[in-house]
């Protein structure tokens, strides 16, 4: 059977370095902190919004507790100080609670956190200094405080930081302060608040190590499927794009060209006796003429414009209408021309193309500009190839 964790060469099992646990401390230190910076980005809305749930999560716990904790403290008539500190620090958790909802910035939504926590540890001290003793009901607030530290998603920095905020309040009660407290009473507050504190930093650190190796393994996961969704729409000999991508494209592009005012063209172009150059210099040379047309159009905006292969040597392609496409797409087809002529044999011709333009209309649809296109194509074949032939009113025929 295999080990469960690894083990070394001498069979003793494999443990964490110090290095290696140094090193991650950076990481669990701070909840913003990440190893790269696209992943930082990445995480930026999801943490805002564990923030704010864990704002409301806090708020909410801290509610419900303080209520019963003054119903308690009515109930056994521990006295209106009481009764009134707990009421008045379940209104501040129901207050925080509404406004966290409001709040867009993750530093805000944890100092709303800190904040009532810390006021809530004050509130608390002021209150055994005025009732003169520990009673066990503050320190089972104490010790509530502390657990409610895990329910935000902090790094050790914030969470360390109120912990020893709480601590430190604490402390100065009961070893620093002229109120009598019998020696039990004080050992057990520190005993208390020692281990709160550290069972609440390792839940925070734990919390915080897993919430951001989910965070990283979804990042992975997403970019995976963002790239497998364009491979899937690429053409993997030219790096255009493919039909598909056409068919799901086409009415966003024409819709941005239309918001920003600025004319588009649609237009179809083929190679010129193409078979004929496939069976002459071989399927190699073939390849090297399409890729080559494909590099021409690689100065194409890309969000606005773009070049797609159909199939075989039929190719699509949408470009800014303004200024002169006729001459841009005529000056893209010569680079594809002169670059076909350095990648490929040299006693091979130049290739030559034939294309069909129109200026896109913002109510076309995909098969009637293709259909419209195609035809202006097949005029081009008629007439000899090496041409563009279109239908914009402010060019000449070319």
């Amino acid at each position: 059977m295999r080990p469960l964790t690894p083990t070394t060469a001498s069979g003793r099992t494999a443990t964490p370095s110090l290095r290696t646990l140094l090193g991650r401390l950076p990481l669990i230190w701070s909840s913003t902190r990440f190893a790269a910076p696209d992943l930082a980005d990445y995480a930026t809305p999801h943490l805002e919004r564990d923030t704010r749930q864990g704002v409301s999560l806090l708020a909410l716990a801290a509610l419900l507790f303080l209520v019963q904790a003054g119903a308690f403290a009515a109930f056994f008539g521990l006295g209106r100080p009481y009764i009134q500190t707990y009421v008045l620090l379940a209104a501040l958790a129901l207050h925080i609670r509404f406004s966290a909802a409001r709040v867009r910035d993750v530093q805000a939504l944890n100092l709303l956190a800190m904040a009532l926590l810390i006021v809530c540890a004050s509130a608390l001290v002021l209150l055994a200094r005025e009732a003169g003793q520990l009673h066990m009901m503050l320190l089972l607030s104490v010790a509530t405080l502390y657990m409610l530290i895990p329910l935000m998603p902090w790094g050790l920095r914030e969470a360390t930081l109120t912990s020893l905020s709480i601590y430190a309040m604490f402390t100065s009660l009961t070893f620093f302060s002229r109120l009598s407290f019998g020696p039990v009473e004080l050992w057990t507050l520190q005993f208390t608040m020692l281990t709160t504190s550290l069972l609440a930093l390792a839940l925070v650190a734990r919390a915080l190590g897993l919430r951001k190796h989910n965070l990283a393994v979804r990042f992975r996961l997403e970019r995976a499927s963002a790239d497998m969704a364009v491979l899937a729409e690429r053409d993997h000999l030219t790096g255009a794009w493919n039909r598909r991508f056409l068919e799901r494209d086409f009415d966003r592009v024409l819709a941005a060209h239309a918001q920003t005012g600025t004319p588009a063209c649609f237009g179809l172009l083929d190679i010129d006796h193409f078979k004929p150059l496939n069976d002459t210099y071989g399927h190699l040379h073939g390849d090297r003429v399409l890729q080559a047309l494909a590099a021409a159009f690689d100065d194409l905006d890309g969000e606005m414009e773009y070049l797609v292969r159909l199939g075989g040597d039929e190719f699509a392609f949408v470009i800014a209408g303004h200024p002169s496409p006729v001459a841009r797409l005529a000056g893209m087809l010569a680079d594809a021309a002169t670059h076909a002529e350095d990648s490929c044999a040299a006693d091979a011709p130049a290739p030559t193309v034939s294309a069909g333009m129109i200026a896109l209309d913002r109510n076309v649809t995909l098969d009637v500009a293709y259909a419209q296109a195609d035809e202006l194509l097949y005029e081009a074949k008629r007439a000899g190839g090496a041409c563009i032939r279109h239908s914009l009113p402010t060019e000449d025929k070319r």
